[in-house]
């Protein structure tokens, strides 16, 4: 559950949502405060006041005043740009994500995303729909509670970003983690979220127990 005032440099967003089914889409035009509502939650930034709850885990509180760090909420991120590491291999990617004792994980995923072949090649040597892949297999090889994505087929053809649907759909029913995906595409919403929260509204946009959510508002 997400409950908390973001403060901008341009306006502010009042969130309020539940993220109770195993894919929520928060959707809305570029710049609309998306990304800044994932990095809340993962720790990256902090809210300006209310709380966050992961699995009944309080992780940010300002009136307790609890901020769980990044690395201690269990949390995959997959940011618009993937952030792979440019000097370390697929497999580096992974293993830089893992603690010492659980490396063998990142040849488990590499394998579960196709990659085995290529767990000696550096990003720039893959193509857009395999770094995508290494990007969500290094989230995922963390065994996170929540996965958040950002914008994550926004940089693939129309070719290979059919075939990372279809791939997005069959692990997210083999898994059951709960994700939230940051989408400005009402297509892309409307093919993989079972809830669907439109940035700025106030009313359900898709999903019985989707409540809305986030509201806009300028700061004069």
């Amino acid at each position: 559950r997400a409950h908390f005032e973001l403060r901008l440099p341009l306006f502010s967003l009042d969130v309020d949502f539940d993220a109770e089914l195993n894919t929520t889409i928060l959707w809305g035009e570029s710049g609309a405060g998306k990304t800044s509502i994932l990095d809340c939650i993962a720790g990256l930034s902090m809210p300006y006041s209310g709380c966050i709850e992961l699995n009944g885990q309080l992780v940010f509180s300002s009136e307790r005043g609890i901020n769980i760090p990044p690395r201690d909420r269990r949390i995959g991120y997959v940011f618009q740009d993937y952030a792979l590491f440019p000097h370390l291999s697929a497999e580096g990617n992974i293993t830089l994500a893992l603690p010492s004792r659980q490396h063998h994980r990142a040849m488990e995923y590499l394998e579960r995303f196709g990659l085995s072949s290529l767990r000696a090649r550096r990003p720039h040597e893959l193509s857009g729909g395999e770094r995508q892949r290494l990007a969500l297999a290094r989230a995922l090889a963390v065994e996170p509670q929540l996965l958040l994505l950002d914008e994550p087929f926004s940089a693939l053809d129309h070719a290979t970003k059919a075939v990372a649907y279809r791939e997005f759909l069959s692990f997210r029913d083999e898994l059951n983690i709960g994700t939230i995906l940051v989408t400005h595409s009402k297509s892309e919403a409307d093919l993989l979220g079972q809830s669907v929260i439109e940035i700025g509204e106030r009313q359900n946009s898709r999903g019985a127990s989707a409540r809305i959510a986030v509201a806009v508002k300028e700061i004069p």
